[in-house]
């Protein structure tokens, strides 16, 4: 199988690379640090299977999956990311990933996901919960509009919810995160590392 490696960390990238061309059936055909030069190794050189990571300099990870599998409809797409959060898995998989891997997970793992994963039956491993706090994915999607600056009604809005239903969420992540207002909730969230304040994701 050959591999395309996307992702804007060198050190990350190369290892990966070495540790697949010691696989015999495995070849990495080409890496890249940003999505446009992701995307251009991709319209010119063939291969069974991209791992791409989400956080990249240029562009949204999510779309990169988009245009591969617009690319290459054949090949299997997979994500390698440092947030393994399930509203993000959803987008990923929505977009067509295949996998969708912590970069904590083993190698063993990975591999085999490189070589067995199937977008119908998609690989999924997500952290959903700190200690103390368990999230489900549609808290998480609120979460992400609060740290955004977004009132319930302007949340409502950008998710497609009724302000009743999303008032519900934020009162009950109130409650998970023991706050007394949305400003407190973000920001206990972001010291418990459940989003990064400031970040798309």
């Amino acid at each position: 199988m050959s591999l395309l490696l996307i992702d804007d960390h060198r050190v990350f990238t190369d290892s990966l690379a070495l540790s697949v061309d010691l696989e015999p059936d495995l070849r990495c055909v080409g890496t890249a640090q940003t999505a446009r030069d992701g995307l251009a190794k991709a319209a010119a050189i063939d291969f069974d299977a991209a791992v791409v990571d989400l956080h990249l300099p240029d562009a949204d990870g999510i779309d990169v999956i988009a245009d591969l599998c617009r690319l290459r409809p054949a090949a299997r797409v997979l994500v390698l990311t440092a947030h393994p959060r399930p509203d993000l898995a959803a987008r990923a998989v929505a977009a067509g990933a295949a996998a969708f891997l912590s970069k904590d997970t083993g190698l063993r793992r990975i591999l085999t996901a490189i070589r067995t994963a199937d977008p119908t039956r998609p690989t999924v491993d997500t952290q959903t919960h700190r200690p103390g706090v368990t999230l489900t994915p549609r808290e998480y999607d609120v979460l992400r509009q609060l740290a955004q600056g977004r009132d319930a009604s302007r949340c409502a809005s950008a998710l497609g919810l009724s302000l009743y239903t999303t008032r519900d969420h934020i009162k009950a992540l109130m409650g998970k995160l023991d706050a007394r207002t949305q400003l407190e909730a973000v920001i206990s969230a972001d010291r418990l590392g459940l989003i990064r304040i400031g970040s798309r994701y």
